[in-house]
């Protein structure tokens, strides 16, 4: 079972010591430092039964095998003890490293070339014991770990880190490169793509190729294919980020297809345009939306797809927010009836939407009389249209209509039964108005309720609906 020291276990608290994470952590395996840090996990939970190293190796898929030697790892540097199935966490403040003693004529040579390429600083014993220790662990001849360090003082200066020194050379062991033949040849090839990814990391203002980069650049140029023009290209774009942003970009081009710079640029373009038509629509209705991503999927697309052109769309969006239709849905279906009237250019939707906003300035006199507040209704331009080109009504006549409306519940309503009254009995005029018995077509007397209740003769009815589809 997993427990804590006295000392590791300071008021219940768990905690990761800093002196883990700067001393021991950077030079740790990554299988270890998880088999750690869950490990610790299993310390604290000091009820639980099934704290395990079976469980351990299960909950973060690991072989057992992986997990015993990380446990003596830790053990060997004096942060953990195992008894039997008991295994203990010690501070790392009280921490005791086992001395492990290796043959120091057999990496005399390594010490002395390594320390001429180290040249700024004295290497302790503590580094040199990490070396050997990775050097006997996989096998790795001392000549090739003398070419590693060279690599590393190239990349980084002679002040180059033992944990960066430590990294590449695991790296490069897990891989298989464990002769001086081998990792020289493989450090050869990544000298191939340096002076190459120092322009590219040069234009997006980074530092020098470290191995991490040049690993990177080796996957643009021999897995993915790209020319080195392209990723050059590419990197002119990048702002922040560096190696990392670049292959995050360089990848969705290459599961896109786009492998030139052309068609780099034509899907760049595109996208742009996208994103500022969908702010545009935006903008237009009133709305905001911090990620415009689905509203192109869902929206923006298909209507382009339909014919539309961006100023199209734009125009129909200033459209609904004139008319208080302030959605996207609300947008979607005012496009598709444009479009199942053929209405797809931006001079078609200008003089439709002029054809249909014909009497606003009528209509907006008669909503200030009748004090109305708000945006004009499309049934307030359907009456009107009625009124106005299909009975002939004179404007004169149609104010005072208003005037006669103005203490119904229903004004607009009111006026409509009115005005169909006269139309019925051949009145068009305000002297024949005044002097007309009450339309006997619509009893429009508001209730105690202030509910109107209206009636119309089946034949206006019909022709109202059939001109309100119409209009």
């Amino acid at each position: 079972m997993f427990k804590l020291s006295s000392e590791a276990s300071l008021d219940g608290a768990i905690t990761v010591e800093n002196k883990f994470i700067v001393e021991y952590m950077p030079y740790a395996d990554g299988d270890y430092v998880k088999v750690y840090l869950y490990g610790l996990s299993l310390a604290a939970r000091k009820e639980d039964k099934d704290d395990s190293i079976e469980r351990l190796a299960r909950r973060l898929n690991l072989e057992i095998a992986t997990v015993t030697a990380a446990i003596e790892y830790w053990s060997e540097l004096g942060l953990m003890s195992r008894l039997g199935d008991d295994i203990c966490y010690f501070s790392p403040r009280n921490a005791r490293q086992k001395i492990k003693k290796y043959d120091v004529d057999k990496y005399s040579e390594f010490n002395r070339q390594a320390q001429l390429y180290i040249a700024s600083r004295q290497i302790v014993p503590n580094e040199y014991n990490e070396y050997y220790a990775l050097m006997e662990k996989f096998d790795l001849e001392w000549q090739a770990m003398v070419l590693i360090v060279k690599y590393c003082v190239d990349l980084k200066g002679d002040g180059v880190s033992c944990p960066y020194i430590l990294a590449v050379a695991r790296n490069l062991a897990q891989d298989g490169y464990r002769t001086a033949d081998d990792v020289g040849e493989r450090l050869d090839e990544f000298g191939v793509y340096y002076n190459d990814l120092l322009r590219v990391l040069g234009v997006m203002g980074g530092k020098r190729p470290d191995h991490e980069s040049v690993e990177l650049y080796k996957k643009w140029k021999m897995v993915y294919k790209f020319d080195a023009e392209v990723i050059y290209h590419v990197a002119e774009t990048i702002k922040r980020g560096g190696a990392a942003a670049l292959d995050v970009k360089l990848t969705a081009y290459k599961d896109a297809g786009l492998m030139t710079v052309e068609k780099i640029d034509n899907f760049e373009a595109e996208r742009k345009a996208l994103y500022k038509l969908a702010k545009d629509v935006n903008k237009a209705l009133g709305i905001f939306y911090e990620n415009v991503d689905p509203e192109i999927a869902m929206y923006i697309k298909p209507w382009l797809n339909l014919g539309f052109l961006p100023d199209s769309i734009v125009v129909a969006a200033e459209y609904c927010m004139k008319n208080d239709l302030k959605r996207l849905s609300d947008l979607d279906s005012v496009i598709r009836d444009f479009f199942e009237k053929g209405l797809t250019k931006k001079e078609q939707i200008l003089q439709n939407i002029n054809f249909e906003n014909r009497f606003d300035e009528n209509i907006e006199i008669l909503q200030k009389k009748l004090n109305i507040k708000g945006a004009i209704k499309e049934v307030y331009r359907a009456y009107y249209a009625n009124w106005s080109d299909k009975w002939k009504m004179p404007n004169e006549l149609i104010a005072y209509a208003a005037d006669k409306a103005q203490d119904k519940a229903n004004a607009f309503a009111y006026m409509n039964a009115l005005l169909s009254s006269w139309h019925a009995a051949g009145i068009s005029t305000v002297e024949k108005a005044r002097s007309a018995p009450p339309p006997a077509v619509a009893g429009t007397a508001a209730a105690p309720t202030g509910v109107v209740y209206e009636k119309y003769s089946e034949e206006f009815l019909n022709s109202l609906f059939t001109d309100v589809t119409e209009d």
